[in-house]
């Protein structure tokens, strides 16, 4: 564990390096190797070490990897990692090499500083490891450094992924290069100068444009070599999809490749089949057997390899590099069905969660604002590690000019800024609020609540003369669905409701009587406003008001937003449960599908031409059905429902993720018809299933006591352990009997409980 002290204030002793190439300074995507020795007469008993590069580096000592990074962050805030050396050194000679590799500009994971003026955009790395009390060990131009030629990418293709083939060269990179008896002969590390005009160049950090601050804010990956299985023609598969680096075990003669073609999905015999959107790995071999291993993520069901006249392909593997869950989190009941949704559910959340939440990981790791607050749900309530839960709200919050959030951070999309999701930042609000709720530390609340109140502030130059948000700018996604939202948005009114309602309660918790104020005032308003949505004829609110009229159209989604927002009247509560959950009146409706249903279980394209040119015109019978929620939104659809006092029926409808398990059995598909089979956001019913069926949710900020209130609808026993602070709540439950065996108090019906383990009757009724 690296302390407070363990390295002083104010400039460090390292210097940013690179390596310097014979045709002048190397510039677009390239990868240096930097080597350095470190003799020791004895290891001390801690070697405090903090590190960061642009883009991203592998250290390893003595031939043992022992870190890769950093977490991807905007520049301006880009955190170190740090570590304890020790257990990877030993007396005598010991080398200390990292691979470091800068993008030729931004990609899905890595937003690049200003290359005017600063020499680091062009890659740079620092080190400084503390031997005692005045030693230390650093990066300077004692160091060696080479270009890899060869080591390098093409530009990306124009898809959605943003990324191009990674190439790797055998022959640039010595096979002995880590090892203490070889000196490669390689020329000084270069000093690079932080900045070259307006103050002098400072070759050491921190410096300009940003960090690094502070160390390393999540936890280090647990790497897990996985061998892929070799079919024929080139086929390897894996059991499930996999989440990390690519290695390639390859001989042949020197200058001859192998291509790895990455794939999500397999066809029927099981031989994998590349998408448009998967990626690719390029191989040189050197005339040896050599296994190299990539610098950029994948992730992949399976691969197909081409392998030129001469070369033999040894394996091809995957090293799984997911944050780690800890903890005993665990869930059970007397519906297996549920178990395994429980257990994929924390698969898709673990296969996305790396550096920060992602999307997918076969596609295209960004890190989008909104759609990881159903990842940050589960983690809380799933793993004991909330690090990663932490780090989410505080990378996102990375307003723009006019305090709207980027709709994914910390890559391409942020440098682009080429249009915002103004609801993405509403559901970052939220996951705010779980941190207050589940963490509840004012400083960290404190440091976010600005960031919130910017958002917010951000929908009132749309407000009509009712208080309603009106033709916002940008792309109001809701989610896949056929959610209608030109004009006034059901949908959004009922996020921003939600989150007026949030800020508010953040507020009075630090004592902001002001701002809790003007938050509630809006939401008056807004509520009063938002009558003009409710449809007398059919009792239930409508989509959206275009044009001065209220549009037929009507979805789950609007619904339910009313309900968490605030917005409907206690009158009115049982009828919009009955609109939520008719299963006689709800269809399968997007606008990718136009001319019919999009089947669950289906192929159907996720997202298409509507994007564009607008949405198709209903198909359905826009008087009586209501559009169904897809698995993101669903987070919402079930809270509504816990809401308004029924989440007896949660369990339930939680089977409802049963219709994917034909597309992928091992992690949830984007949406019910077709999409990514990786994606993080579908993962609700495992919140879900320690939430509402065994009812463990923080009764206090900070979770300083529990509120244990099961609802196992038709289920005949549940049971589990829920992650809190304090340790691991175990509850059995059962129609008549509730056990709960808890670290800290908890509240059940209304009545206080100490800790410790209680068994309470309960009424089967």
């Amino acid at each position: 564990m690296i302390a407070d002290n363990d390295f002083p204030p104010g400039r460090w002793r390292a210097r940013w390096i690179w390596a310097a190439s014979p045709d002048g300074p190397p510039t677009g995507r390239h990868t240096v190797a930097l080597r350095a020795v470190l003799e020791l007469d004895r290891v001390p008993e801690r070697v405090p070490t903090r590190l960061v590069a642009l883009s991203g580096y592998a250290l390893a000592v003595n031939g043992v990897e022992v870190a890769r990074g950093p977490v991807r962050a905007n520049p301006r805030m880009r955190p170190y990692d740090d570590l304890d050396l020790a257990p990877a050194l030993r007396p005598g000679t010991n080398v200390v090499t990292a691979l470091a590799w800068v993008h030729d500009g931004p990609t899905a994971w890595w937003l690049p500083p200003s290359p005017f003026a600063n020499d680091l955009v062009h890659g740079a790395f620092v080190l400084e490891a503390r031997l005692g009390p005045d030693t230390w060990f650093h990066t300077d131009e004692r160091w060696q450094g080479r270009v890899l030629s060869g080591w390098t990418a093409t530009p990306g293709g124009g898809s959605v992924s943003g990324r191009g083939r990674e190439l790797l060269d055998a022959r640039a990179l010595p096979a002995d290069w880590q090892r203490p008896d070889r000196d490669p002969g390689w020329p000084a590390a270069v000093v690079r100068r932080a900045m070259t005009t307006g103050e002098p160049g400072r070759p050491e950090p921190p410096s300009y444009p940003g960090g690094p601050f502070g160390g390393r804010p999540i936890a280090w990956p647990r790497p897990r070599l996985i061998a892929l299985t070799p079919g024929e023609d080139g086929a390897y598969t894996a059991d499930r999809v996999l989440s990390g680096t690519l290695v390639v075990d390859a001989s042949g003669p020197a200058g001859a490749d192998v291509l790895v073609h990455t794939a999500e999905f397999a066809d029927p015999t099981g031989r994998p089949t590349p998408g448009e959107h998967d990626a690719s790995l390029a191989t040189t071999t050197d005339g040896t057997r050599r296994a190299l291993e990539s610098v950029d993520s994948y992730g992949l069901r399976g691969a197909l390899v081409e392998a030129a006249e001469g070369v033999v392909v040894h394996g091809v593997a995957v090293r799984e590099r997911t944050y780690p869950v800890t903890g005993d989190a665990w869930f059970a009941c007397s519906d297996p069905r549920l178990e395994q949704i429980w257990r994929i559910g924390r698969r898709t959340v673990t296969l996305c969660s790396a550096d920060a939440y992602l999307d997918c990981p076969t596609r295209e790791q960004r890190a989008w604002t909104g759609d990881a607050v159903v990842h940050q749900m589960v983690d809380l309530t799933t793993n004991a590690d909330w690090r990663l839960a932490r780090w989410h709200p505080r990378l996102a919050a990375s307003p723009r000019p006019d305090g709207m959030l980027p709709m994914a951070v910390a890559g391409d999309a942020e440098w682009a800024d080429f249009t915002v999701i103004p609801d993405w930042a509403l559901h970052w609000v939220h996951s705010v609020w779980n941190l207050y709720r589940y963490v509840g530390d004012r400083e960290e609340i404190a440091e976010l609540l600005p960031v919130v109140e910017r958002v917010l502030r951000w929908f009132v130059p749309f407000l009509d003369e009712s208080g309603l948000p009106t033709d916002v700018f940008g792309w109001v996604i809701i989610d896949w669905s056929a959610v209608h939202t030109e004009g006034v948005s059901a949908a959004l009114c009922g996020l921003w409701g939600r989150a007026l309602l949030e800020f508010a309660e953040l507020a009075s918790w630090l004592g902001d009587r002001s701002r809790a104020e003007w938050a509630r005032a809006a939401h008056a308003r807004l509520a009063a406003g938002f009558e003009r949505l409710w449809d007398p004829e059919r009792e239930r609110y409508a989509d959206s008001i275009a044009d001065g009229e209220r549009r037929p159209m009507a979805s789950q989604h609007g619904q339910a937003a009313a309900l968490v927002g605030g917005l409907v009247p206690a009158a009115r509560i049982d009828r919009l449960v009955h609109v939520l959950t008719d299963e006689s009146a709800l269809v399968h409706a997007a606008f990718s599908a136009a001319k019919g249903p999009a089947e669950p279980g289906s192929d159907t394209e996720v997202g298409g031409a509507h994007l564009r040119a607008g949405p198709p015109e209903p198909w359905w019978d826009t008087g009586r059905q209501v559009v169904r929620a897809q698995p993101f939104f669903r987070y919402v659809v079930h809270d509504a429902l816990a809401l308004a006092g029924r989440a007896d029926l949660i369990a339930d409808l939680c089977l409802d993720w049963l219709v994917l398990l034909d597309r992928s059995d091992t992690s949830w598909s984007e949406t019910w018809y077709g999409g990514t089979v990786s994606h993080g956001w579908s993962s609700t019913p495992t919140r879900d299933l320690m939430t509402r069926v065994l009812g463990v949710e923080p009764a206090e900020p900070g979770f300083a006591v529990a509120r244990i209130e099961p609802a196992l609808g038709r289920l005949t026993r549940a049971e589990g352990a829920v992650p809190s602070p304090a340790g691991p709540i175990g509850v059995v439950v059962t129609p008549t009997e509730l056990t709960v065996d808890s670290p800290l108090p908890f509240v059940h019906a209304g009545r206080p409980y100490p800790a410790g383990r209680h068994t309470i009757a309960r009424s089967a009724g």
